[in-house]
């Protein structure tokens, strides 16, 4: 059915199979395998009832034809060129084009200056912080500095390096700062990961006020504010007077989802999640467009946020805030008090809301409250003057009159009900949970010093917002695979690296005798679930996941045209098809998919697809910038939080705390460490001083003998370094640049 405000409501008569074929294909080697579809499966059906029904090949059946990787021959190269990241650059590899000789592609790079090895050498090397990347030869002029902490950047010009050169070379090598300070190792982390965008040009803060112009005014406390217009409002359906509000981190400024829930007559839920509606302002081909394009997504370290929009829309004119009127992109839908969606009292597909919208939040939640709601530390029965403002603060109370606080709280508590009913299904299904510890800092008044460093907790208000998101991102992919198709922009996850995953089989096996099946996703949460209850001891689980994140793959954004349908699948999620609708204030991908999303509730929509002003191979090489940027956000993150983390350890050193060896090598172990939620690797080197070491190898296997020396005082006589013993160490800041978290061994762990 068809209505008049540029929405649509959704009743598909049939599920859609992408692929008529019967139970076998042939793969590569010209084998049949077994193919199964994501319908086959009877939860599926009941969680996510997936209207494309896409090939699910067996993995049973597709491992048995792979070879052995232990018995395979290992594969050897000659690297010829070092092809430049982006952009088209002519290289080696495209013979025909010889403008790559004259082309100068350039790579700024961030580390530190050291001596080239060897009494007479009068060479310096440029040591990258980047540990992936080989050293590089300075010009002969460089001089070594005094201080060893000294941050310097350097350029590497692409097809530089010369087959007869060990190093290849770099040049304009200009010194950047101090690597303990703050300033400086941000702006280093900045230029190493490619995200020093910098402010925004007048350009395109012109065509965001002009975005925002007609809807701007003046806050009572003479603050600038935005509420939209009249005309803004034509063809959306109304959902101010519905009780939404939003869940976010305490410190969120770019409030981007916000929630509803209403219980039905039949004794199921509608669920309403609502985005803000950042394409209404963000039109193709501006300044601001072309601009949020290239930085595909926000940029969050410890002590600042580098944003993919300008403040006037990211906070206020499209952060969906409290008690003010807001445009958003709704997806709403109907599910069951068990968190499923296939309505069982009709097996017909159920109706699924989506279009353009306006909202009024009636609060603005932190995850913390609402744990305190859901736990019934509060609103569980007092009046309104009797609620403890620490449990609920009042400013994150509702206000206006038209919604209570315990209508908010009930409200909070039946979606926590159903997202748990539905978790908890999900997680047997096969979906797979990895979570390693994230750390959160709290800043001294001058912004720089971390006074306070702890895990950041994971709480059941955490999940019941994802439990939603993930739905939510599920439905608009289906939308637009039925109604786009190549086009669609997906966010696939492909099943990790086997032999790396393998490993880790033979790691847990050999170590605590516990086989984890790989075979899929839902294989390998069973085998943790498992882990989990038979394991005495809950480190050697942590210990677990963090060795299962090395060989996990990242997910990435594409068009569905460019793969094949059972590629679409999420590993992780375990999914037949994906993508991201709920962020498009900090993702870029998100902007693509509500315009895409859009162009498909348009009257005529087969036109309006068809005109889409993107293709799929432009669509191809704007997810691969967003893919490319999310990394690169990713790994700046975790530089912050590293470089945060070595400047507390530098003024708060641990003299002693528990360490659990993952892996051992000829010259270095490597040390995951609880309180901090981190691993690290200790080096032989940095210990030879006080021990004796030697490097054991038994059936392919390593461990180190370390033996005090004489002049040691010691309570123990030797220790041994395998995989999951536990040991003391100490933790400090390196005192060489690139700051970083250095451990020391003290001995053996010793249980209180």
């Amino acid at each position: 059915t068809k209505e008049n405000d540029s929405s649509e409501t959704v009743e598909v008569e049939e599920i859609i199979s992408y692929d008529d074929d019967d139970a076998d294909y042939d793969n590569d080697s010209g084998e049949k395998e077994k193919v199964t579809r994501w319908n086959d499966d009877e939860i599926q059906k009941r969680l996510w009832n997936p209207l494309v029904n896409t090939r699910k090949v067996d993995a049973a059946a597709s491992s048995s034809n792979k070879t052995n990787v232990h018995t395979e021959e290992q594969y050897r190269g000659r690297v010829i060129y070092v092809i430049p990241p982006k952009g088209p650059i002519p290289s080696e590899i495209n013979p025909s084009d010889d403008t790559y000789k004259t082309a100068l592609s350039k790579r700024t790079i961030v580390g530190s200056l050291i001596k080239l090895p060897g009494d007479n050498s009068t060479f310096v090397l440029f040591s990258p912080n980047c540990r992936s990347l080989p050293r590089f030869m300075t010009p002969r002029s460089t001089e070594l500095p005094s201080n060893p902490q000294q941050l310097y950047k350097a350029e590497y010009i692409y097809g530089s390096w010369r087959d007869d050169s060990k190093w290849p070379p770099c040049s304009n090598v200009i010194q950047m700062g101090n690597s303990c300070s703050v300033q400086d190792e941000t702006e280093a982390l900045l230029i190493e990961f490619n995200v020093n965008h910098g402010d925004f040009l007048p350009d395109v803060y012109k065509v965001v006020e002009d975005a925002v112009q007609s809807g701007r005014i003046v806050n009572p406390d003479g603050e600038l504010g935005w509420e939209p217009t009249p005309d803004m409002l034509k063809g959306r359906r109304d959902y101010r007077n519905e009780r939404i509000f939003t869940i976010d981190p305490t410190t969120a400024k770019d409030l981007d989802d916000a929630l509803h829930i209403k219980q039905l007559p039949d004794g199921r839920v509608e669920l309403g999640v609502h985005i803000a509606d950042v394409s209404y302002f963000v039109s193709p081909g501006t300044a601001v467009d072309r601009e949020a394009a290239h930085r595909a997504t926000t940029v969050y370290l410890v002590d600042r946020v580098i944003p993919m929009l300008p403040r006037p829309l990211c906070e206020i004119a499209c952060s969906l805030n409290e008690n003010v009127e807001r445009l958003a992109f709704s997806c709403v839908w109907r599910m069951n008090m068990d968190g499923t969606v296939q309505n069982e009292n009709d097996k017909q597909n159920d109706e699924v809301w989506y279009g353009r919208s306006v909202i009024k939040s009636c609060a603005r939640l932190d995850y913390a409250t609402a744990q305190n709601i859901i736990e019934k530390k509060v609103a569980n029965g007092e009046t309104k003057q009797n609620i403890d403002p620490k449990l609920w603060p009042l400013s994150r109370q509702p206000a206006g009159g038209n919604h209570t606080i315990d209508q908010v709280a009930a409200d909070v508590r039946l979606m926590h009900k159903v997202a748990m009913a539905r978790r908890k299904i999900r997680m047997e299904n096969g979906a797979l949970t990895l979570n390693g510890v994230k750390l959160t800092f709290q800043l001294k008044s001058d912004g720089e010093t971390p006074g306070l460093c702890e895990p950041y907790p994971i709480r059941d208000s955490n999940r019941l917002v994802e439990e939603y998101m993930l739905l939510a991102n599920f439905l608009v992919a289906q939308r637009l695979i039925t109604h786009t198709g190549g086009l669609a922009v997906l966010r696939n996850h492909l099943p990790p690296i086997e032999l790396g995953l393998q490993s880790v089989v033979d790691i847990a096996k050999a170590s605590i005798g516990f086989h984890i099946n790989i075979q899929s996703s839902k294989t390998l949460q069973k085998s943790l679930n498992t882990l989990g209850r038979e394991c005495q001891d809950e480190l050697v689980m942590q210990c677990v996941t963090e060795l299962l994140m090395n060989p996990m793959k990242p997910a990435e954004y594409m068009p569905a045209g460019s793969l094949e349908e059972e590629e679409w699948s999420h590993f992780a999620l375990n999914i037949p098809y994906y993508t991201h609708f709920t962020s498009p204030i900090r993702r870029y991908a998100d902007v693509m998919v509500h315009r895409l999303l859009q162009a498909t509730l348009m009257d005529g929509v087969d036109s309006y697809v068809d005109e889409f002003y993107l293709d799929q191979t432009e669509i191809s090489s704007i997810t691969e910038q967003c893919n490319a940027m999310r990394m690169d956000a990713k790994k700046a993150s975790e530089r912050s939080d590293r470089v945060f983390l070595s400047l507390f350890l530098r003024l708060n050193p641990i003299a002693s705390t528990l360490g659990i060896v993952l892996s051992v090598g000829d010259k270095a172990f490597t040390v995951y460490v609880p309180s901090l939620g981190m691993s690290t690797m200790i080096f032989v080197n940095d210990h030879t001083d006080k021990f004796d070491i030697a490097v054991q190898n038994e059936s392919k296997k390593k461990s180190m003998l370390f033996v005090p020396k004489n002049n040691t005082e010691c309570s123990w006589s030797r220790l041994n370094i395998d995989i999951f013993i536990k040991i003391k160490v100490s933790c400090h800041c390196k005192e060489r640049a690139p700051i970083d978290v250095g451990l020391r061994l003290i001995g053996p762990w010793q249980e209180d």
